[in-house]
């Protein structure tokens, strides 16, 4: 009996860490489970063959090694860890380098994820020993990372007049920064670079490719979804912003919003953009200025339902129904197109009504 009961309180304890986490990054959870999932049935059914390929896996290995590093500058609180030890014998660097090596353990999960993958599809010794070195290096400096930095913040609390290393940045691009990048929306962009790098060699390795496709569609439509997917991150963004300060100090306007949005989106995927109207140009015209019309729409939106209060799950379905409609609609004539304003326009009214709520919040 008593067994059963510790079996219990175990998988509780899981269901709620695991709503713990599905609550922090939602957006992020939803988007990995639908590609784990979508990848798994195509592995198994024999759609996807997997081909080992060394300049893809060259491009994937250090931006997943950059998510690690990113994670890692994270401030980590470590007072719960020293409260919970305070009555053993351990010294507190002991207890720092245990709790950052469980860290570095946590940040290179994905690293760790792709090297079974690796393993599991990729025979060749050579394969292996780059990622297993990669993954050896993004453990330790993600830990060195972190150990560091605590140290360095342990000694300027212990000494009262320290000067503060401030480099010269902008306050506009400062605060930006500070507002619009976020774990969630990091991941999410650099997943879709790392796509788009992946879709540049192919397509680079034969440019008489391009000219050749049956089916020029299928790649506007790809890269299409790839920016509309980073556009989404930026959904987790806007309740990073500092309202309070917005609302009262630097009180702005909803276009001043959107704009200073619109111009970080245009920025984080403008190497993005600039390869897609670099391809579209060398395929059609025609259908380059269709499909960018179709990005500047799912661009607006995704702004717009950004600053929309509500259930950030809700409002990420709601953008995967209006990217799968409009990838519909972009198949079909182009004086159906016009349909996609009606979207716009709705979520325009009413983000421009609710947006000041964000600042009661």
């Amino acid at each position: 009996m008593n067994q059963i009961e510790l079996l219990l309180f175990c998988i509780r304890i899981t269901i709620k860490r695991i709503l713990k986490l599905f609550k922090a990054f939602p957006l992020l959870i939803i988007w990995v489970t639908i590609i784990i999932v979508s990848f798994i049935y195509a592995i198994t059914g024999k759609n996807i063959v997997v081909m080992p390929n060394l300049q893809i896996m060259i491009i994937i290995t250090p931006f997943l090694v950059l998510v690690s590093l990113f994670k890692s500058l994270k401030n980590y609180n470590v007072m719960p860890v020293l409260t919970q030890y305070s009555k053993s014998s351990l010294q507190n660097n002991y207890i720092y380098i245990i709790f950052f090596i469980k860290q570095a353990f946590v940040n290179n999960i994905w690293l760790l994820a792709f090297n079974f993958i690796i393993y599991y599809f990729v025979r060749s010794k050579k394969y292996i020993a780059i990622t297993l070195t990669a993954t050896v290096i993004s453990f330790v400096l993600s830990f060195l990372l972190m150990y560091l930095k605590n140290n360095l913040k342990t000694k300027k609390t212990n000494y009262k007049k320290t000067k503060r290393i401030n480099p010269k940045i902008n306050p506009l691009i400062k605060s930006a920064i500070f507002d619009y990048v976020t774990p969630d929306f990091f991941t999410i962009a650099v997943v879709c670079i790392a796509l788009a790098l992946v879709i540049m060699i192919e397509t680079t390795k034969n440019v008489n490719s391009l000219y050749e496709l049956e089916n020029p569609l299928i790649l506007f439509i790809g890269l299409t979804i790839i920016l509309s997917i980073g556009f989404i991150g930026i959904t987790d963004s806007i309740r990073n912003i500092n309202w309070k300060f917005q609302a009262i100090i630097s009180p702005n306007t909803f276009s001043y919003h959107v704009k200073r949005t619109m111009l970080f989106l245009i920025t984080a995927f403008g190497l993005l953009l600039l390869f897609f109207v670099f391809i579209g140009a060398r395929i059609n015209v025609l259908l380059l200025l269709k499909y960018l019309y179709c990005v500047v729409v799912l661009l607006c939106i995704s702004i717009f339902i950004a600053f929309t209060t509500g259930n950030i799950i809700t409002k990420g379905i709601i953008l995967l129904l209006i990217i799968a409609f409009t990838v519909w609609i972009s198949t079909l004539s182009v004086g159906l197109l016009p349909i996609l304003l009606i979207p716009l326009f709705a979520v325009l009214i009413k983000a421009k009504n609710e947006y000041r709520e964000w600042s009661l919040l």
